[in-house]
């Protein structure tokens, strides 16, 4: 039995619970992250294959681990998402410390750059380094890199890296071969249509994506803001005090903003349930990649508003209706944009998309479900059986219980601040403790260096004093020349 281990949040069969998910953050910090991993999961389900789910954190990664997993797996696969920016530097030289001390093979599923949309790689130069090492780490281990879109790849390839394949993103593909996209109103959105808008909350266009959601939500205020980070489940879970504050942002990271004060509001815990209630969904528009493409693979046609290069480049290489951000108007009309959402070029380039994915993975090693399985049954099977979560959404009828883990987690949190607190404190005073020890040896130093000039002046006087006749006066013609 080939074992695969395959690093993630959570295991779809695991069931979470918001405060599960509050307390092992299983979503990775957006759920969108749990889209591509349970995709790649279902495409690798295949008769004689044991698949493990690694749920450690990438940044609690040692190469200690490397043991570990050479022990528990004959492959290593790993689900990536725009891991090519400055906030993940640090976490691309774990990785590649630890790859490098594996023996198994390495498979890395989608992998993408993160820079403007002017696809400057530029930009991207602080992360260089990291990107070489973490690269050239994996392509020792396996015979290729699948990364997100072209732009990806010539960034690879201007860093020296020839063995990458675009395979883009493997949630596209949830639904396996000859899946199809159409508008099921062709291109008049009807009066009281369903609205499902996503948006990130930090973009480089932030007034101006705040000036569209504010006009969509004027055209459709009975919309659902789905949102996806574990910021927001903490804003509905805990709430704040903004509002009363008088605090207002551009993006709704605060419950003042009108998508959560008068907006109906919800972040998914996991990707089918978010799949299942999309389905009842008539559009779904917004600068969220993969909120647009749960939609997709619910059958609800979507628009993406394309921020930077990582969501401009998925979006043209899967053909997904969008446009660049800065060619919206501010008052965008959603009628509009539903009627320019065309999926012939989806539709055309589909089967040939996911070919590409399954000759990927055929070329590294990985059978899939498609070509080797059952076509992805069993594992839908199994997921049809569990009794997944809705949505989150803030409920007025706290129990209770709710209350007392609401406290309970509150204390735990507050004791972890504490316990960092008082380790930070401990590094400073070891840290002041060596400062003073390096002030006295600097003292001592420089109290021997006066020591040693002194002797040196009373030792040159001595010898001028002492010098013959004949050679005081050589001296003295010297320095007068």
């Amino acid at each position: 039995m080939k074992r695969i281990l395959i690093q993630a949040g959570n295991n779809p069969f695991n069931v979470p619970t918001v405060e599960s998910t509050l307390v092992l953050n299983s979503i990775r910090g957006n759920v969108g992250n749990l889209m591509y991993t349970n995709a790649a999961y279902k495409h690798m389900s295949v008769p004689g294959a044991e698949i493990i789910v690694d749920n450690t954190h990438f940044i609690d990664l040692t190469t200690a681990d490397a043991d570990r997993i050479n022990d528990e797996c004959d492959v290593f696969v790993l689900p990536m998402a725009n891991a090519f920016k400055s906030k993940f530097v640090r976490h691309m030289h774990i990785l590649a410390d630890l790859i490098g001390k594996l023996k198994v093979p390495v498979v890395v599923l989608g992998v993408g750059a993160q820079a403007t949309l002017k696809y400057d790689t530029e930009f991207l130069k602080p992360v260089d380094e990291a990107v070489k090492r973490f690269i050239g780490a994996v392509l020792d281990r396996s015979a290729s890199v699948g990364v997100r879109g072209e732009f990806t790849q010539r960034y690879l390839a201007e860093l020296g890296f020839r063995d990458v394949d675009v395979i883009g993103c493997p949630s596209t593909y949830f639904h396996g071969p000859k899946y199809r996209m159409e508008n099921p109103f062709g291109k008049t959105l009807p009066a009281g249509a369903r609205i499902a808008l996503s948006t990130a909350l930090r973009l480089a266009n932030a007034d101006l994506a705040s000036s569209i959601n504010e006009s969509i939500l004027k055209q459709h205020p009975d919309l659902t803001y789905f949102a996806q980070e574990g910021r927001d489940i903490q804003t509905l879970y805990w709430g704040d005090t903004s509002t009363a504050a008088r605090q207002y942002t551009p993006m709704p990271d605060l419950g003042s903003h009108p998508l959560i004060s008068s907006a109906d509001v919800c972040v998914p815990l996991e990707p089918h349930s978010w799949i299942d209630e999309l389905t009842e969904y008539d559009f779904a528009l917004g600068t969220r990649i993969h909120g647009n493409i749960a939609a997709l693979v619910a059958g609800t046609p979507a628009f993406v508003f394309a921020h930077d290069s990582r969501t401009l480049e998925l979006s043209r290489y899967h053909h997904i209706p969008h446009r660049i951000i800065t060619e919206l108007d501010a008052d965008v009309n959603v009628a509009e944009l539903y009627a320019e959402t065309d999926y012939s070029a989806f539709n055309e380039n589909y089967d040939e998309g996911f070919q590409r994915l399954l000759d990927f993975m055929t070329k590294n090693g990985l059978e899939n479900t498609y070509e080797h399985g059952d076509g992805g049954q069993e594992y839908e099977k199994g997921i049809s059986a569990l009794d997944l979560p809705q949505p989150y959404r803030r409920s007025d009828a706290e129990s209770k219980e709710d209350l007392l883990f609401r406290i309970t987690l509150l204390r735990e949190q507050n004791m972890a601040v504490a316990r960092q607190a008082a380790r930070a404190e401990k590094k400073a005073g070891a840290q002041l403790a060596r400062i003073k020890k390096l002030e006295t040896q600097l003292a001592e130093l420089t109290s021997q260096r006066k020591s040693t000039e002194n002797r040196f002046r009373a030792l040159e006087t001595q010898t001028k004093n002492h010098l013959p006749a004949k050679a005081r006066r050589l001296v003295k013609r010297l320095a007068s020349k």
